[in-house]
């Protein structure tokens, strides 16, 4: 059966002595509008007072989109916070808010419109989070990354295995079980390795959890087949 390797292991990787935070080295966006000096309703340049809206520069990140602690750890993010601050900015920015003002500032609401639905889908999946953070710190994931823990190569066949020649609901139920408490496991060690800004075995874990999502996936689509 599907056995369940420990993903938090002790990691032997050295953290820099020095780093410049995401924010220091990238534009900041301001809270004040540019054009009549009022408090922005956001972190977004879109004025409901005047109406005036201007584009985002494209080095912005996701946690300044939505007004979010980049540090100390920036995979560790509210959700419930998110979903707030994602509706207020769609309030803000969507286009038919809008619509009456020039079509040239409907474009750019609609493109701000687009970004933060980028930004916030990206935020609120943890493998996509893990994703957009290290292509954030210059280490992107690939598809052709692979994975060095035979182990772990080795669990995942067998489950693949298991979930292509089982004909018992229940075995698959009870793999699909054990997947989720490692998935689980590994989305704590993500967290642990993004506050250490340890990128490198940050990368290595979130492809383990690439991995395991293929296997929820095809666990679940088979238990929807066969139920």
């Amino acid at each position: 059966m599907f056995s369940i390797a420990r993903i938090g292991r002790q990691r032997l990787y050295a953290r820099p002595l020095y780093y410049r935070t995401i924010q220091q080295q990238r534009t900041t966006l301001t809270r004040k509008c540019p054009s009549c000096h009022q408090l922005l309703p956001s972190a977004l340049p879109a004025c409901t007072n005047c109406w005036n809206i201007s584009p985002v520069p494209s080095d912005i990140t996701h946690h300044q989109l939505f007004d979010l602690p980049y540090d100390p750890n920036p995979f560790s993010v509210n959700l419930l916070l998110l979903k707030k601050k994602f509706l207020e900015a769609q309030t803000i920015c969507h286009p038919d808010a809008w619509s009456t003002r020039g079509p040239h500032k409907q474009d750019v609401a609609q493109a701000l419109s687009a970004r933060i639905n980028g930004a916030y889908q990206s935020l609120l999946n943890p493998l996509s989070r893990a994703e957009y953070l290290l292509e954030l710190n210059q280490l992107p994931m690939s598809e052709t990354d692979q994975i060095d823990d035979m182990e772990f190569v080795s669990d995942i066949m067998e489950a693949r295995e298991i979930i292509e020649e089982s004909s018992d609901i229940d075995e698959v139920r009870v793999l699909a079980d054990a997947n989720e408490a490692r998935i689980k496991e590994t989305i704590s060690e993500i967290e642990k390795l993004s506050g250490e800004k340890n990128w490198s075995a940050m990368k290595e874990a979130s492809i383990q959890l690439r991995y395991l999502e293929g296997i929820r996936k095809a666990a679940n689509k088979w238990i929807d087949n066969n139920s």
